[in-house]
């Protein structure tokens, strides 16, 4: 890992606070991680605002996060900075700056800041709702080019970070996949008028079901879509894809109230 290794060093630790643009207080031992979950949130949200016009949504009301703003982000890193570290690092403040700076306004990057004061209560509440109601799987594996790194889903940690965090232990771990099941349960459990819809871009696709499992358990995934797009009011910036998403959605709810009045 870029950021990690090079925090190794003294040296690596000064460019990276010259070239993130970071404020003093920041933590020297553990910079190099800190500043890769750094720029992974920033990644994180805007994947699940990667709406095709400006939204408010992923910075709860505060800020406002351009058009795909996964793509401006991407044009910092669009040129070649193997030659340059600290260009480099300055593309990568850059792109996590389209989150964190939406307002163009900050001076100094700092590391463990939330984005704005909604969003830090958001994620208390959001980190309460996981460790209480829905414990999910949350892990990945690393590619052989990618820039993610291993980080297994192990619910033993997992709870008992809930148990510091909240005071609780969620639900034991094989009640996981009892609650949310599999494509082949859901389609023999005899369930049935439910629309799965899955934006293209919305990294909660991976989790979600993107196939029809049968005639009344449906699924849609909407082009350049993002978290549920389709669920925001209208807006002069909807593309084709989530307005016939919509009427996709309202035509088998009205199949479904048509069918219970006729009975």
């Amino acid at each position: 890992l870029g950021l990690v290794d090079l925090a190794s060093t003294d040296e690596g630790k000064a460019m990276i606070m010259q070239g993130l643009h970071l404020c003093d207080d920041n933590a020297q031992d553990s910079l190099g991680w800190d500043s890769t979950f750094w720029v992974n949130t920033a990644l994180s949200y805007m994947a699940m605002g990667n709406y095709p016009y400006p939204s408010s949504y992923i910075l709860n009301g505060n800020g406002i996060l351009p058009a795909f703003p996964v793509r401006v982000a991407c044009d910092f890193l669009a040129e070649d900075y193997t030659a340059d570290a600290q260009k480099w690092l300055s593309a990568i403040a850059d792109f996590a700056g389209v989150y964190y700076n939406s307002s163009g306004g900050l001076a100094c990057n700092e590391l463990s800041a939330p984005v704005n004061e909604e969003s830090e209560i958001v994620d208390e509440l959001w980190g309460y709702q996981y460790c209480s109601e829905i414990f999910q799987l949350f892990g990945q594996v690393a590619g052989e080019t990618d820039m993610f790194w291993d980080a297994p889903w192990n619910a033993t940690e997992q709870s008992e970070a809930c148990f510091e965090s909240v005071g609780s232990h969620p639900y034991p771990a094989n009640h996981v996949t009892r609650m949310w099941g599999t494509e082949e349960e859901w389609a023999n459990s005899g369930v049935s008028n439910i629309v799965w819809s899955q934006g293209e871009y919305d990294p909660w696709k991976g989790g979600g079901v993107v196939k029809n499992l049968t005639d009344s358990l449906l699924a849609v995934v909407i082009p350049e879509s993002a978290h549920h797009l389709d669920l925001f009011f209208s807006n002069e910036g909807d593309t084709e894809a989530v307005k016939n998403a919509r009427l996709f959605e309202m035509g088998e709810v009205r199949k479904w109230i048509d069918a219970k009045k006729s009975k």
